[in-house]
C-alpha cells in the first residue's frame, strides 16, 4: 500500500505534465494546426469496405432482323381433270396353232398328170404325213430291207393281183388320195411300171419316189425288214 501511493502521485505528474505540455505547443501552433479542446471526439472507425459488383461489360448493338420479304400471293390451285381410270391391258391371245397339215392338202390331185415324180425332201414329208408307201421291187430285196411302213407289192412276181387287193382291203385309200410308189432309184422302172398298173385300177395320184430305197436309206430315215409292211 505505501509503494502504491508514490506510484500514483508519479503518474499523475506525469500526465499534468503532458496535459501542460500538449497545451503549450497547441497555444503555439499556428491555426490551421490549432486543436479545439471541446469538440474533440474519437475519430470514428472506418467502416468496412463494401465489394462492389462488377460492371458487365456493356453490350454490343442488337442483330439487325433480317428483313421481311412481302409474303407471296397465294393462288388457289388449279383444279385438275380427274384422269380416266386405267384399265389393265386385256391379254393378247396366245396364237393359233396351225391346223395340222394334212396330206391330200399337201400333195393334192393333178388332173392333167395323175404320175408325177417326187424328190428326197417331199418323200420325208409325205412319209410324216402318213402316205401309204408302195415297194415295187421284188420280194427278197422289200424283205433285205424297206421303208419302214411300206407295201410289198412286186410288179414281176405272179399274185400281184392278190397283193393289190390286200392292201386295199386293210389300207382302204381314196381313188385322188397320195400314194408314194419307189423302187431301186436310177435307171429302175419298177415304180412307173406299178404306178401305171394303178391308174388302171382308179387311182389318180401316184407320185414316184425317184431316188428311191438307196437314198432313203443313206439318209438314215426308218427302214424295216422282213415280209410284212
Amino acid at each position: 500500500m505505501p509503494k502504491l501511493v508514490p506510484d500514483l502521485l508519479k503518474a499523475l505528474t506525469l500526465l499534468a505534465a503532458a496535459i501542460l505540455c500538449a497545451g503549450l505547443a497547441n497555444g503555439l501552433a499556428g491555426p490551421e494546426r490549432k486543436l479545439g479542446w471541446g469538440a474533440w471526439s474519437p475519430a470514428p472507425m472506418a467502416a468496412a469496405p463494401v465489394a462492389v459488383p462488377a460492371e458487365a461489360p456493356a453490350a454490343g448493338p442488337a442483330p439487325a432482323a433480317p428483313p421481311e420479304w412481302p409474303a407471296a400471293p397465294v393462288r388457289p390451285l388449279a383444279k385438275q381433270p380427274s384422269k380416266p381410270a386405267i384399265k389393265p391391258p386385256t391379254p393378247a391371245a396366245p396364237p393359233a396353232s396351225p391346223a395340222p397339215l394334212d396330206a391330200a392338202a399337201r400333195f393334192p390331185p393333178a388332173p392333167a398328170s395323175v404320175i408325177r415324180e417326187l424328190d428326197s425332201d417331199s418323200a420325208w414329208t409325205a412319209f410324216q404325213l402318213k402316205v401309204p408307201f408302195l415297194d415295187a421291187r421284188r420280194s427278197a430285196d422289200f424283205e433285205e430291207g424297206h421303208v419302214a411302213g411300206a407295201w410289198s407289192l412286186p410288179v414281176w412276181e405272179a399274185g400281184l393281183e392278190a397283193r393289190l387287193i390286200g392292201f386295199e382291203a386293210k389300207a382302204n385309200p381314196q381313188p385322188k388320195a397320195p400314194l408314194v410308189v419307189y423302187c431301186s432309184g436310177g435307171d429302175c422302172e419298177d415304180s412307173h411300171l406299178l404306178a401305171r398298173k394303178l391308174v388302171e385300177l382308179g387311182y389318180r395320184n401316184l407320185l414316184i419316189y425317184r431316188d428311191g430305197f438307196p437314198d432313203w436309206s443313206a439318209k438314215g430315215r426308218p427302214v424295216a425288214r422282213g415280209a410284212r409292211p
